[in-house]
């Protein structure tokens, strides 16, 4: 099997973390680079419900939900010259190019 390039990085790299305990909204930043020599248009999703996302939003004191089930995906494509990254997704057909998966931790 072969291994795929990749062509995005995300800092952090494998884990967005969250604290569980406090009651405020929480807000975190996912940094995601264009490693290609290429035009790349991607969306951050909700891997379990496949929903883009804009904000995720966990709002302390109504309990964790089940850690398997928190996950993002960063998806991407490869996106024409003068094109926006919402043109490009609406004309692609098939999976993406490439993803990068990052887990959603609460600290305890």
């Amino acid at each position: 099997m072969t291994e795929k390039k990749q062509f995005i990085a995300t800092e952090p790299s494998d884990k967005i973390r969250f604290t569980a305990e406090s009651q405020d909204e929480q807000k975190t930043v996912l940094k995601i680079t264009n490693q290609s020599e290429m035009k790349q248009a991607f969306k951050a999703c909700n891997v379990s419900d496949f929903i883009l996302l804009k904000l995720f939003i966990f709002r302390g004191g109504q309990g964790k939900p089940p850690v398997e089930k928190q996950q993002f995906g960063v998806y991407h494509i490869p996106a024409p010259e003068n094109c926006t990254c919402e043109g490009a997704w609406a004309e692609h057909y098939g999976p993406p190019q490439g993803e990068h998966k990052l887990k959603v931790v609460f600290n305890e």
